[in-house]
């Protein structure tokens, strides 16, 4: 452990650094906010200190429920909404910005049947650095877990700023320390190299691989994101009071993949800054159903439509019912926007559904939703 006087100067050498930090904590830890607040000279480095300490405080920062709350997909996700909102605090420059997350449980006023233990995920704009922790139960009371946990919150950010050679932390025998790195592009690689099934991107500043995301999705292509994206986006979320992310998928049923570098370029749209993103390589329902069991996708009346077009399926209606089916069976179902082609305005009451299947449905009124704006026509009209 570092001693008093000691953590106050090395406090004191990351206000020094130029360094500009965002925090965010839950479940233990908080005492290493306080501490770094408590040295005069914090208004130059923290850029803000978040605690999302109920679940779903948690689920509206990182954008999903967590399927294991203390876990590196956690923390890494944690660190990575706290670096895209420290990226809108700097205005874009990250040069000198540092997110510090961590994702803990400990000792409370109940036995808790898990384990006890934390994980702590830095980042900068290369990489992210993930401090896995597990902590003996009944060696420490929960002032003595809280302690160990900022002890590695603050250990953590002084190496990331090499004011320390490593992390040295008081532990048991028994008790387990680990540490991994991942490079900023490495989850995008790995979604194309096979590796990952999905990545979650809060816009373009960070990205994090296998997340079990379960919401409201809204597929597309996004060429470019326009306003009736956004607003087809919070309509949805205000009606069915679940959080949403925009996907894309890398991989096309009838057009080329698209590359690596294009969608770091559709993730750079403004519009798209603040927002969530899931990639894929999917372009079919039913696998994106299995992939985000218990969502709803959140679709235009032109997708819809094709969605129950047995010619979308070899003009075999058997495979059509099959594909619904499997979508049904993940507790997947769909949001219909309405949508104006040819100078009418469809929706979904517009729709013949297949018999059987129509609870898959959803529809938005022309009150609840109706902005006439597509991407193609953008495209065409930009030149």
């Amino acid at each position: 452990m570092i001693a008093k006087s000691d953590l106050s100067s090395l406090i004191e050498q990351v206000y020094a650094s130029g360094a500009k930090a965002a925090f965010v904590v839950t479940g233990a830890g908080s005492s290493a906010i306080h501490r770094l607040l408590s040295v005069a000279g914090a208004s130059g480095t923290v850029l803000e200190a978040v605690i999302p300490y109920s679940a779903q405080a948690l689920q509206d920062y990182v954008g999903f429920l967590p399927a294991k709350f203390v876990s590196e997909v956690t923390a890494a996700s944690l660190s990575a909404a706290a670096y895209a909102r420290g990226l809108r605090y700097q205005v874009g420059n990250a040069e000198s910005l540092l997110s510090v997350a961590s994702s803990a449980t400990i000792a409370t006023n109940r036995v808790k049947k898990g384990d006890h233990g934390a994980v702590v995920s830095v980042r900068n704009s290369d990489r992210a650095t993930n401090y896995s922790l597990s902590i003996k139960k009944g060696l420490r009371d929960r002032a003595g877990e809280e302690e160990l946990v900022s002890q590695l919150i603050l250990q953590a950010l002084f190496v990331e700023l090499q004011l320390q050679s490593k992390i040295a932390l008081d532990l048991d025998p028994e008790e387990g320390f680990a540490q991994s790195i991942n490079h900023a592009k490495q989850p995008l690689d790995d979604l194309y190299k096979s590796k990952a099934a999905n990545v979650l991107c809060y816009g373009s500043a960070a990205q994090v691989a296998n997340v079990p995301f379960s919401g409201l999705i809204l597929p597309g292509s996004f060429n470019p994101a326009h306003e009736g994206h956004l607003l087809l986006a919070r309509t949805a979320e205000r009606k069915l009071g679940r959080w949403l992310a925009f996907e894309m998928s890398v991989g096309n049923v009838d057009k080329a993949d698209l590359t690596p570098q294009e969608i770091l370029e559709r993730l750079k749209e403004p519009r798209l800054s603040a927002e969530r993103i899931l990639l894929t390589r999917l372009p079919l329902f039913r696998d994106k159903a299995k992939l985000f069991p218990g969502s709803t996708f959140v679709v235009g009346f032109d997708t819809a439509s094709r969605t129950v077009d047995p010619r979308y399926y070899d003009d075999d209606v058997d495979k059509m019912r099959s594909a619904l089916e499997e979508i049904r069976q993940t507790d997947c179902n769909f949001l219909v926007a309405g949508r104006r082609t040819d100078g009418k305005f469809y929706t979904l009451k517009d729709l013949e559904l297949p018999r059987g299947y129509e609870d898959l449905f959803l529809g938005l009124t022309e009150d609840e939703f109706r902005l006439d704006l597509s991407s193609t026509e953008i495209r065409q009209q930009s030149g």
